[in-house]
Order: C-alpha cells, then sequence, then structure tokens
C-alpha cells in the first residue's frame, strides 16, 4: 500500500467513526439537553452501573478486595466476580468520574459503546470488501441493530462488544498471513481480555460461536483453506492460554470461591419470538405503531432483550443473498452460521406471539457446560454481525447498478432507523433528597446496615448508596444474583410485590434479626407501599417521614427471639402457610362444584376463595411464589417455590397422598432424591379430585402446626411429621 493510499485508508477510517459518532449523539444524548438529572437508558440497571464504577475506585482507595464484598448484602456479602461488575470500563473512566461524577461517566461511556463497537464492524466489513461506503453501512448495520439499540437502554457490559469484529477480522488477517501467529496470538489475548472484563458471558460466547465457526469452516472450505484453519489451532490455545494468565485473579475469584451450579437466568424467559424477527420493538421506529406495540407487548422479556428484529427488508436481502453467494464457500459459511445463530437466538421452545409451541434444539443444546450460562437471545449479537458482513459484500460485489444499490441500502437503513423520540432514550434518575442533602448522615451511623425500599433491581437503592459515599452497608441492593440465604428469605419476594406472605410482620422481623438491620429506609415510591407500610409499622417502631423517605430505626435486639430462628424453617413456615391457603381455596373450589379442568390463580381470585390482598398477575404462566391449574388426565398442581429445606415438609406431608411429586423443577421426587440445598426451584404437588378433596379434608379437621402454634415457637419446634397425610390403606 502506497502513502497516498495509507492516508486515504486513514481518511476513511476516521470518517466512518464520525459518522457513527455523530449519529450515537444525535440519537441517544440529545435528549441530555436542557435535562439535568437526566441519563441514557431506564429503569434501574444503569445506576447499578455507576455503583460498579464507583465500587471499583472506593475498593482501589481503601485497599479492600474488589471482587468480594458484604458492603451490599450485608453481613454475609457476596462474590462480585459472577455480577455485571464492569472491571475494564470502570478502570479506564476512573478519570472521568473524579471530572464530571458517575451519571456523566456513564453517559459517555454508554454513548462511546454503539460507535466504538459499528467502527469495529467497519473495520472488519473493509477487510472483507475493499469497499468504503458498503463497509460504513455494514458497521452501521452491526453498531445500531436492533440487538444494540435495546441492550443500550440498561447493560453496558452487553454492548461493550467492539473485541467481537476485531476478532474475526485479526483471524482474517493470520489466515492470509498478513500478520504472524505470534502477533495474532497476543493481539487476540489482548482483545479476549478485553472482552472478559467487560463482561465474562460474553468471552463464553465468543468461544461458543468461534468453535462452531471453525468447525464449520473445516466442512465448507476447500483442502488449502482447511490447512490453514488447521494452524489457527496453536495461536488461538495460545490466546486464551495468555488471556487466563491475564485473567488469573478473576478467574481465581469466579471459580475458587463459588460459582452458580444452574443458569443465572431462565433461557426461556430470554429467548427470541418468531414474530420478533419481523415486528420491531419501541427501539424502531416502526416498532412504535400501534400495531407493532400490540404484538411486541406479547414477546417474552423485556424490551432491551427483545432485540432479535431483523425486519421484512432485511429477510429478503438475505434471500436475495443466498441466490448470489450460495454457491460460494464464504456465502454458504454465512448463511449456515445466521442460521443456526437464529435459531439458538429461539431457544429451548418456540414462541410465537408469546404463545409457547413445539421444543427448539436450544432444550438439549443448552444443557451442555458452558452453553448453559448464555442466554439465547442475545445470540442475536452475533447474527446481526453475519448480516452486517453479508450486506458490505453484496453491495461491493453485485453486478447492479449503483442506484440500485442505494435503493437497497435505503430501504435496509429505513427499515432498522431506530425511535427518532430524544425522550425514549433517556431518564430521570430519581434519588429522595434524604441522600443528595447529607441527612442521611445525621440519622444513620457510618456502616449502619439498612434495609433499602423499594427491594432489589424495583428500585435505586444501590445508588443512594454511592450517593453517600458509601457510607452505609445494605442487607440487601440489586447485583444481578444474590445470595442464596437472603434469596431464601420469604420476605424477598414479598417485597418483589408476591405479597402473598403470610405474617408478613413476623417474617421481616425474622429477616432484620438474622442480618442485623439497623434502619429500614422506604422510598414511598415503591409499588405497593401503602401494604408494606403496614408490615413495617407493625415492627413497633414509629416510622420517620423525612426528606422523600420514611424511616424506622431498629433498636439493638429489639427481636432478639428471633435471631436464633433457622432460616430453613422460617422459610418452610411460610411455604406451609401458603401450601395451606392454597390447597383450602381449591378443595372448596372443588366442593362448591366448579371444574377443575378451569382451575387457576385468577379463577381462585375472581371467586374469592383465597386472601384478598394476594395479588394474582393475569400474564400467561407468570406467578411470584405459586400458582395452580389442570394437568391431563383431571387432577390438579399446586406449584410453589423454594429450597429443598423450605419445601421438604410439603413434600413429607403429602407424599403418601398425591399422585405426583416433581422437585426441582420438572424432576419427578423420589425418596431417593438428594436435590441442591442452595438452590430455589419450584415444587409441584399433583391430586386427583379425590385425593385433592382428603387433603382438603384433612387440613380442615386436624389443622397443621403452622396453623396452631405462633410464630416464634412454631418456628423452632419445626414442621411436625406427625402432620403427614396417610395415603389409601
Amino acid at each position: 500500500m502506497t502513502s497516498p493510499d495509507r492516508a486515504q485508508y486513514r481518511w476513511q477510517s476516521f470518517g466512518a467513526l464520525a459518522i457513527y459518532f455523530a449519529i450515537a449523539v444525535l440519537l441517544l444524548d440529545r435528549g441530555l439537553v436542557g435535562h439535568p438529572g437526566y441519563i441514557i437508558g431506564r429503569d434501574t440497571d444503569p445506576p447499578v452501573h455507576m455503583w460498579f464504577f464507583n465500587w471499583w475506585r472506593f475498593a482501589i482507595v481503601h485497599g479492600l478486595n474488589p471482587f468480594i464484598t458484604d458492603w451490599v448484602w450485608t453481613p454475609l456479602g457476596i462474590n462480585l466476580a459472577w455480577t455485571t461488575c464492569v472491571p475494564l470500563p470502570s478502570l479506564i473512566s476512573l478519570p472521568l468520574q473524579l471530572t464530571v461524577g458517575e451519571p456523566g461517566t456513564y453517559n459517555i461511556v454508554i454513548s462511546l459503546a454503539l460507535p466504538l463497537t459499528a467502527y469495529s464492524a467497519f473495520l472488519l466489513c473493509r477487510r472483507v470488501t475493499g469497499a468504503f461506503w458498503p463497509s460504513v453501512l455494514g458497521g452501521y448495520i452491526f453498531g445500531f441493530s436492533s440487538y444494540m439499540l435495546g441492550e443500550v437502554l440498561a447493560h453496558l457490559d452487553l454492548v461493550a462488544v467492539f473485541p467481537v469484529p476485531l476478532i474475526a477480522l485479526l483471524t482474517l488477517k493470520e489466515l492470509d498471513g498478513e500478520i504472524s501467529a505470534r502477533r495474532f496470538a497476543i493481539l487476540a489475548a489482548a482483545l479476549l481480555a478485553v472482552q472478559f472484563l467487560c463482561f465474562p458471558e460474553l468471552f463464553a460466547t465468543i468461544t461458543i460461536v468461534g468453535g462452531f465457526a471453525f468447525l464449520l469452516a473445516l466442512l465448507l472450505f476447500d483442502t488449502g483453506t482447511r490447512a490453514r484453519l488447521l494452524g489457527l489451532i496453536a495461536p488461538v490455545t495460545a490466546a486464551y492460554l495468555v488471556a487466563s494468565a491475564i485473567l488469573s485473579p478473576y478467574l481465581y475469584f469466579m471459580l475458587a470461591r463459588g460459582f452458580p451450579h444452574a443458569p443465572i437466568w431462565k433461557p426461556g424467559s430470554y429467548s427470541a419470538d418468531l414474530l420478533a424477527f419481523l415486528v420491531p420493538t419501541e427501539t424502531v421506529a416502526l416498532g412504535t405503531a400501534r400495531l407493532a406495540t400490540g404484538i411486541t407487548h406479547a414477546f417474552q422479556g423485556v424490551i432491551y432483550e427483545n432485540g432479535a428484529y431483523l425486519g421484512i427488508a432485511t429477510i429478503i436481502f438475505i434471500e436475495l443473498f443466498r441466490r448470489h453467494y450460495w454457491r460460494d464457500a464464504a456465502g454458504k459459511f454465512l448463511m449456515i452460521l445466521l442460521a443456526v445463530l437464529v435459531i439458538a437466538a429461539m431457544g429451548p421452545v418456540l414462541h410465537v406471539a408469546g404463545r409457547q409451541g413445539f421444543w427448539m434444539p436450544w432444550a438439549i443444546v443448552g444443557r451442555l457446560p458452558l452453553i448453559s450460562i448464555a442466554l439465547p437471545i442475545r445470540f442475536m449479537m452475533y447474527a446481526s454481525l453475519v448480516v452486517a458482513v453479508m450486506v458490505a459484500m453484496w453491495l461491493a460485489a453485485a453486478a447492479t447498478r449503483p442506484s440500485t444499490k442505494f435503493a437497497v441500502a435505503a430501504v435496509l437503513v429505513a427499515s432498522i432507523a431506530p425511535n427518532p423520540h430524544a425522550s425514549f432514550w433517556v431518564s430521570p434518575l430519581h434519588i429522595p433528597a434524604f441522600f443528595t442533602d447529607r441527612t442521611y448522615a445525621s440519622e444513620l451511623e457510618p456502616r449502619e446496615i439498612i434495609l433499602p425500599l423499594p427491594w432489589g433491581n424495583l428500585g435505586n437503592s444501590m445508588y443512594w448508596q454511592l450517593q453517600s459515599d458509601m457510607y452505609f452497608r445494605m442487607a440487601g441492593g440489586w447485583t444481578g444474583i444474590s445470595p442464596f440465604e437472603f434469596e431464601r428469605m420469604p420476605v424477598n419476594n414479598y417485597f418483589y410485590g408476591g405479597i402473598d406472605l403470610p405474617e408478613a410482620g413476623d417474617q421481616l422481623k425474622a429477616y432484620i434479626a438474622r442480618f442485623g438491620v439497623q434502619a429500614v429506609i422506604a422510598d414511598p415510591i415503591a409499588a405497593n407501599f401503602e401494604t408494606f407500610k403496614q408490615t413495617l409499622d407493625s415492627l413497633g417502631v414509629a416510622g420517620l417521614n423525612e426528606k422523600g423517605v420514611w424511616i424506622y430505626k431498629i433498636p439493638n435486639d429489639s427481636f432478639a427471639e428471633y435471631a436464633k430462628l433457622p432460616a430453613a424453617q422460617v422459610e418452610a413456615r411460610a411455604n406451609a402457610l401458603r401450601f395451606d391457603a392454597i390447597l383450602e381455596a381449591a378443595g372448596k373450589y372443588l366442593a362448591d362444584g366448579h371444574d377443575l379442568s378451569k382451575v387457576s390463580a385468577l379463577e381462585l381470585k375472581r371467586l374469592d376463595l383465597i386472601p384478598q390482598d394476594w395479588l394474582v398477575d393475569a400474564a400467561p404462566q407468570a406467578y411470584f411464589d405459586w400458582q395452580i391449574g389442570p394437568v391431563p388426565g383431571g387432577g390438579v398442581g399446586i406449584i410453589i417455590v423454594g429450597s429443598y429445606e423450605g419445601v421438604r415438609p410439603l413434600i413429607e406431608r403429602y407424599r403418601a397422598i398425591a399422585s405426583e411429586i416433581d422437585y426441582p423443577g420438572a424432576t419427578r421426587w423420589t425418596p431417593d432424591s438428594h436435590p441442591r440445598l442452595d438452590v430455589i426451584a419450584p415444587l409441584l404437588v399433583i391430586f386427583d379430585s379425590a385425593q385433592l378433596a382428603a387433603a382438603a379434608q384433612k387440613l380442615r379437621d386436624s389443622p397443621p402446626p403452622e396453623r396452631t402454634t405462633p410464630f416464634v415457637a412454631g418456628v423452632l419446634s419445626g414442621l411436625e411429621r406427625s402432620s403427614r397425610i396417610p395415603g389409601p390403606l
């Protein structure tokens, strides 16, 4: 390449980056103008990333282990290595944090994510095609895809994907002999480490997709190319070894200090609906139409995790690409790779407008090691990159008139154009004055343990703590995953909105005593706050309404008798009382002559058979703690969610009479079963009509211990096995 060519090459690169940056500013930052206190994105995930920004700085300044902390989920603490702790963005943004604060830093970093990702895809497309404008469009299609537009609203960790196209670019250069194997290994290791330090899940999916792409290429390409592909094995292995050495401290805390033994999130809730490939969400301009919103509201998951949209225009283009390139090994490679990624994105079960269909390959493949931690919908990021390369290739090589190419490009851009409303991309960062004017310092002692409400991802408690410069600790928080000992406590789901909690006041006292809570701080914007306030008032502590929050100071040893209660028995009592209420309601439903094939939580609520304050979500298959419904064969199934220790008394009580007991989930329980003790899972108890009537009658005639003993005494004595219902003689 001559000097003038290199200069033109650099100016083209700068021009592409400037284009992407301008688009990002117009799309995301425009809504911040004239709105101080606003951030890019919505809901509570962006403040969590701000907390992680601050946490890394705080840990370094105070000489703390950045991976293990008890500032949240106090006093037990949590291993942050399995959270979205974004160490690299947090560390490189330290100067910005000290200059403009965490919200400003977050706005800048998230604004850069899309143009950087688009630019890296541009570099890949230009390497494949050698053409500038087709590559610009390819970069745009990837960097501003529906996947990126959705995730940018909440998940910095999932839009920091600029290493992905660069790894593909490096691979092509090594295959063509443009760089040595040694240089490839060093650069690939650096990119892998960067991706891992943005989000380990993406490191894992790069490995999965890269491994499959390698095997597919071996199958499709000629003998010479296969030989070069096999030559990649050594430098790729070296890259992973070097990256592992760089990441060894992180890997130690991920693997040596305990790790999840099951998927953190349910794959079925993070899978692409079949219609999502055709109908966009509101992140896309076409998705704002009433017809589109009526369809997309039925999709699984939230708007951030519904980035499967390709559009009719793109799908037609893919067919044009197939006709043009199918006989070429590279074209066949891209088409098959795209098809596999799209199928993977659909998850374990096909969904059409939210309705379940037949099983998909992910139901089997998703059980494999490494793949099991990946969420299906996120494979659409890789699918978008494949489409971007296809578009660049076709526009650069198709033997059509420039006007036709321009028309195709214009239609593709219009079909995926982002939502033009500036207000859609930003939202106010709500925080009570109690935290902004340092009132907390006069009400709380340093390092005091608080219970924050709204709970978890329903509120901004993580930002409260950040704003206070880590003045207090929290027996709670929002870190994506939560410690099992907190998750098993019944008030966990209670504050998430599952207010069907018997003895809520006593359960709250047990939580406060177990985790040493010294103050409850509640923002009245919390959903169901009036119900929660009744429970808080039952603590016998006067609440103080100050600067936008309610404060309940807990005197030392206020609930000493609750501190000694075993967590398993506290949970088991709540589960048993809830099951009793559902069983009683189902028995009345049957006794009143209703059809068991139509029984449901909504139907029990409509007939006023369950407590009036129990909330029932009308969405299909939705529940917080329980569910009831018909099963094949004319029976009825009751579901309770809990740990094995928390549901074991119910299993023992009903195993002799129930038709079937499943735990965990759809796994048949037998006396020889040994489920994990540190997992929260559904218990399913199935009765036929006669068994249901007998169980309900027994409940009325011989009330079990949880219905006849006060809370503390009942928890200490446990749920006696004498309450087991005998089976047929």
